[in-house]
């Protein structure tokens, strides 16, 4: 598993920009899909989504990165995501939909109570949301973000990382 994980990540890591800039997805594209987060957990940050509108029968197609941190004075941790997702609109009139999103994590922590301990580690980072359609150009969404390492190999209880996420889409 933790091999497969590791491929994964270097695969996405060096062809996910040539895959999205070589691919002719951009020829069936209509628009431009914007969206910034605020992240909202134990882990607090932000992060952005973009990508192409009208893409492969789904309202958007996207690649989202994601950075959060926990400090004190015992604790310096800090979360990078990197997810592709797709967003898809339901009903007649497209005004309530939701989006789905899978990648990697990457977890570097350090944990200084009498003597520094820092861990790195490699996951894989899931994340849905439910959208709704305020105008053609203007959408809010609200949902759940999960960063899984592999036991023992992070700071975080149970090595899982749940955070909540606010944003609004601009399809421009």
């Amino acid at each position: 598993m933790a091999s497969l994980l590791l491929v994964l990540v270097s695969i996405m890591k060096k062809h996910l920009l040539a895959l999205i800039l070589l691919t002719p997805l951009t020829a069936t594209a209509s628009g431009l899909h914007l969206s910034p987060e605020v992240k909202i957990g134990p882990y607090l940050g932000a992060g952005i989504q973009v990508g192409m509108t009208d893409v492969l029968d789904l309202d958007a197609v996207f690649f989202s990165y994601n950075r959060t941190a926990y400090q004190s004075s015992v604790y310096d941790e800090a979360i990078d995501s990197f997810r592709i997702g797709g967003q898809k609109m339901l009903g007649a009139s497209k005004t309530h939909g939701f989006q789905a999103e899978v990648g990697y994590a990457k977890y570097d922590g350090t944990k200084d109570l009498f003597s520094p301990t820092r861990y790195k580690a490699d996951g894989i980072s899931i994340g849905g949301a439910y959208v709704f359609q305020a105008t053609e150009n203007l959408a809010l969404r609200g949902g759940v973000d999960f960063n899984l390492f592999g036991w023992g190999n992070t700071h975080i209880p149970y090595d899982i990382s749940p955070t909540f996420n606010l944003g609004v889409i601009l399809n421009l």
